[in-house]
Parts: structure tokens; C-alpha cells; sequence
């Protein structure tokens, strides 16, 4: 899924470590030039583009039971890949404060060679960062910033969350820096589909309702997630109560939407915040 959040991609790595894990503070950079491939115990790590011009953008980001930094780790002769200074260069980033294991090459090599299994993890972990990056450059590129907005949302739901919400565990300047399109331009798609009730949000709160669970899925390009939600309408268990389905399916869409505005702004407040 196009900008999801890494999470325990390498849990088989967290009983191999030989030392013990190390506090790095919020805005440590750990660059490819260290040939030392790191286990994030605990926080949270991204991967950053640094431009000649020094401006700087997200990649992904990492959480607990990961690992980063590991191609140095299998170049040639442990030699990381030169840069030219008119090229762009990558680093990780503690987006806060860490507990990080590290890894020497030999240690790596040593443990792979021993442990097949740990080295075959690195490798699927790895695909899934290659198949990510190649899924977030085609929703910059091609996708709208509603269908972008909406992905995030979607990796990111409460499961069994009633009303249907999503949780925001970055600030806006950091969600629009990883969509690719500035903090205002962000508020104003937003606040557009909270206007035609796609979903609702408050700028003070870290949880976005959504208010259309099938038109939401559906912009987010998430047909499976979408036929399964109607599966649930349809049976009866969705997330609003029984009484609020029986008078929702006597209204139109738009009444229904403006129903579960309402709802959401009298449980968390009002939505104006500009």
C-alpha cells in the first residue's frame, strides 16, 4: 500500500543482536557511508533524499522491528557506492528518539552464514522497500493529491474503530512533505472533501473520521477493502448503530453524509480551524 509505514519487517533480527540497544536522539542521520547496518528497537526512523540544492524529501518511514541502512552492507568489498556532488544523496533520519542495535558487515555476514533464514528476511524486507518506493513514485506522479490523501488515511485506519477513523501519527507538514505537495495545499483538498462529507477532521486532533467508508475506499484505489466494507453495510454490521443504518437507508447519500458530519462535530468539536 502506496505510503504506509514499515513495522516489523525484521523481528528475527531483534535475538541476534549483540549489543545493546542504544538511545539516538530525534534527528540523528545515519548516512549509507557507515558500514554498519542498524535494528530499530523501538521509534521511528525515515528515509530521506537530500538534493545538491539542500532541499530535503521523505521517502518512507520505518518503525519497531526493522532494520535500515543494510545495502552497504552487501557492496563489494564493503565499499559504499560513490556520489557525485551534483547528485542526490539518502539518508535515515530519527523522526524521535530511538533505541537503535547495530550490525558490523563481518557480524552481519557471520550471522547470515549461520542463520540462512536471517539473510532470506532481509531479502523480502527488502522487496517490500522496492515494491513501496515504486508504488509512492507512481501515486506522485500520476495520482491526484485526494487519491494520495486518501492511501495514507487507509494505511493508517483504527481496526474495529466505530465510527470508521483513521489515525494521523505525523504532523501535517510531514504528511504533505511524504504526498508531495505543500502543508496549504493539503488543508485545502481536505477541507474540500470534508465539505462534501467524504470525511471529517479537526486540525487540534490526530483522528480523521470518515464519514463515506465506500467513495473513501474507492478513491484510495482499495477495491478489495471497498467490496468487504459493503459486505458489512449489507449484513448489518457495519460501524454506525442500527438504529442509524434503518434511518440512513430512508435518506439519500448527501442526507446521510451531513448526518454523520453532525455526529462527528458533536463528538470532537467543531471542524473550522482556518
Amino acid at each position: 500500500m502506496s505510503f504506509a509505514e514499515l513495522l516489523r519487517q525484521n523481528e528475527c533480527w531483534r535475538s541476534v543482536a549483540l549489543t545493546k540497544p542504544r538511545l539516538f536522539r530525534k534527528g540523528h542521520k545515519f548516512y549509507d557511508t557507515q558500514p554498519e547496518m542498524y535494528f530499530l528497537v523501538s521509534g521511528r526512523v525515515r528515509l530521506m533524499a537530500l538534493a545538491p540544492d539542500g532541499s530535503e524529501k521523505t521517502l518512507w518511514y520505518l518503525g519497531d522491528g526493522s532494520c535500515f541502512n543494510e545495502t552497504p552492507m552487501f557492496m563489494d568489498g564493503g565499499k559504499s557506492m560513490p556520489f557525485a556532488q551534483s547528485e542526490v544523496q539518502f539518508f535515515h533520519d530519527c523522526a524521535e528518539d530511538c533505541y537503535i542495535c547495530s550490525f558490523s558487515r563481518e557480524e552481519v555476514h557471520r550471522l547470515g552464514m549461520e542463520q540462512p533464514r536471517l539473510i532470506l528476511n532481509l531479502c523480502k524486507s527488502y522487496s517490500v522497500k522496492v515494491t513501496l518506493l515504486s508504488k509512492n513514485v507512481v501515486s506522485l506522479s500520476m495520482e491526484s493529491q485526494l487519491t494520495r490523501i486518501c492511501k495514507f488515511l487507509a494505511s493508517r485506519i483504527v481496526p474495529g474503530s466505530t465510527p470508521l477513523r483513521a489515525k494521523r501519527d505525523i504532523s501535517y507538514r510531514d504528511m504533505a512533505d511524504l504526498l508531495g505537495m505543500h502543508r496549504i495545499t493539503l488543508y485545502k483538498v481536505m477541507r474540500q472533501a470534508q465539505t462534501r462529507g467524504l470525511f471529517s477532521f479537526d486540525k487540534s486532533s490526530d483522528e480523521v473520521f470518515i464519514l463515506r467508508p465506500e467513495e473513501f475506499y474507492k478513491e484510495a484505489h482499495m477495491q478489495a477493502l471497498q467490496k468487504c466494507n459493503s459486505a458489512r453495510l449489507r449484513s448489518g454490521s457495519a460501524t454506525a448503530p442500527r438504529c442509524w443504518r434503518h434511518k440512513a437507508a430512508k435518506r439519500s447519500p448527501a442526507s446521510a453524509a451531513q448526518d454523520n458530519l453532525r455526529r462527528a462535530q458533536a463528538g470532537k468539536g467543531s471542524t473550522a480551524w482556518l
